[in-house]
């Protein structure tokens, strides 16, 4: 261990990210007694997603009762559905109350990981290096921005933001504006900017499902109910997730044709139909892909705010970005001061921006440019022992709250820690990984998501979809409550 610091500032965990999944790896690593580790987030504040996503109207499309830890529930949630600063407000608060905020270091921006002689080597932007036993990768994918590839991004005059990097600087009132995307983001923010600026061009590449978000305030009464009748949040809880599990999930789970999905596909075409006054309009809007091949939206407001004298939606793909504004592939010019990209996050480059290397020289890219993320049950990768991710390949159901995607996955990498003590390693075999990777991928294919019927962010440029797991939240928990031993190699660290 020549290359190593003294034994005493050796970490037993280091975790990446500060936002859900970070924050939950410390609590749970306090739970189990573990006092010796730290949190580190490149950020300026705690929150992860919420912490970077600031942009007018940002709030989350899964109830606020789900979207919460399992055992930190929250009777005073002001919404339905939570806008943005509440759901910093309360990552920030699980943080104070479990005692973890003097383990959590911001603004530490995390260049690499390497495996040294049985320990991991984490290597600052500034140079500072630290060493751990055992690294949990808590950080999410939606704090990436996606750029589209448009000619002329450069000769803009005016100015331009990304959704996930929002300029609270900027002034749009009585400005012309042009946002890029008409999905998650885009139907947030489109109709605030709306209410301000003098014009907004939406740019629809591809219509969306949205369906009625039917949002409200919790009044008084209800939240008094939420705090003081005992079991009332977890039973509120269980059925939001049965909701999902029993009512969502079986429009996804296959790339048939059911009775389910085209009476939801049904109800929301004539939901568009309905709160859009412009006929034409409102056909641009209606998807004609099965519903769940691409991410289902939620809104209230964005269908109503295409119907304003001030909003125009533009279906015509863009041709290239001027000094002065879009030209449109009909040869139109569209004027712009102001450009928004609402055109969503990197899923892939968010777990390989930190370099990974393994004992054998190998990085996380490198293993996965060769053909596959091979990683068991999202959160474990042969080669890199006593590496963990919270929110790895193939974890997300789409049908569900994150939150309880990361509990379910902090049981397996609590009791792979427990197992190693300070002297061990653990990783699974190449064997379970790949049995569990094909098991995967042949399901997928099985799934709405797989059937090729749209062009989705799911799918990778390989045409792999790595990052939904096809099966039901319920099977994911139980698949994550025991580490399966038979599938692991436990070893003495050199």
């Amino acid at each position: 261990m020549s290359e190593t610091a003294n034994m005493s500032d050796i970490l037993d965990v280091l975790v990446v990210g500060a936002g859900f999944g970070g924050i939950c790896a410390g609590i749970k690593l306090r739970e189990a007694g573990i006092d010796n580790f730290g949190i580190y987030d490149k950020a300026a504040g705690i929150g992860g997603t919420w912490w970077h996503n600031t942009y007018p109207g940002a709030a989350c499309d899964i109830e606020s009762h789900l979207y919460c830890y399992s055992f930190e529930p929250n009777p005073d949630w002001s919404r339905k559905y939570s806008p943005q600063p509440e759901i910093q407000a309360y990552i920030e608060h699980c943080a104070n109350k479990y005692g973890i905020r003097d383990q959590i270091h911001l603004q530490r921006e995390i260049r690499q990981h390497a495996l040294v002689d049985g320990l991991w080597r984490t290597t600052f932007a500034d140079g500072q290096v630290q060493w751990s036993r055992h690294i949990i990768f808590a950080t999410g994918g939606l704090h990436v921005p996606a750029f589209p590839d448009i000619p002329g991004t450069s000769d803009f005059q005016g100015t331009s933001m990304h959704s996930a990097e929002w300029n609270h600087t900027v002034d749009f009132s009585n400005r012309r504006v042009a946002v890029i995307g008409s999905a998650a983001s885009a139907i947030q923010l489109v109709p605030e900017l709306a209410k301000v600026a003098a014009h907004v061009d939406v740019y629809q590449r591809t219509p969306n499902y949205i369906a009625a978000r039917n949002d409200f305030a919790y009044p008084g009464w209800m939240k008094n109910l939420f705090a003081n009748v005992p079991g009332l949040t977890w039973l509120y809880r269980q059925c939001l997730f049965y909701k999902g599990d029993l009512g969502i999930y079986p429009i996804v789970k296959t790339s048939k044709e059911t009775r389910r999905r085209t009476a939801m596909q049904n109800m929301v075409k004539s939901h568009i139909r309905s709160s859009v006054d412009d006929t034409e309009m409102a056909e641009q809007l209606i998807p004609d892909y099965p519903m769940g091949c691409k991410r289902i939206l939620i809104a209230d407001n964005f269908y109503s705010s295409l119907n304003r004298d001030n909003v125009a939606l533009v279906t015509e793909g863009i041709q290239a970005i001027t000094a002065e504004g879009v030209n449109t592939n009909d040869n139109r010019h569209h004027p712009a001061d102001i450009i928004v990209y609402a055109t969503g996050f990197d899923m892939e480059k968010h777990l390989v921006a930190i370099e990974v290397i393994g004992a054998d020289g190998k990085t996380l890219e490198e293993r996965w440019d060769e053909g596959r993320p091979d990683v068991y049950k999202g959160g474990f990768i042969p080669g890199l022992p006593n590496f963990y991710m919270t929110t790895g390949p193939n974890t997300g159901t789409g049908t569900t709250s994150v939150v309880g995607m990361i509990e379910a996955q902090m049981k397996l990498i609590m009791q792979a820690i427990d197992l190693t003590g300070n002297d061990q390693l653990i990783e699974p075999t190449t064997r379970a990984c790949s049995a569990y990777v094909d098991d995967i991928r042949n399901a997928l294919r099985g799934t709405v998501w797989g059937a090729g019927a749209c062009k989705s962010w799911y799918v990778n440029d390989k045409g792999e979809n790595d990052t939904l797991y096809p099966y039901s939240a319920s099977t994911f928990r139980r698949d994550h409550e025991t580490l399966q031993l038979d599938d692991f190699s436990l070893y003495a660290r050199s």
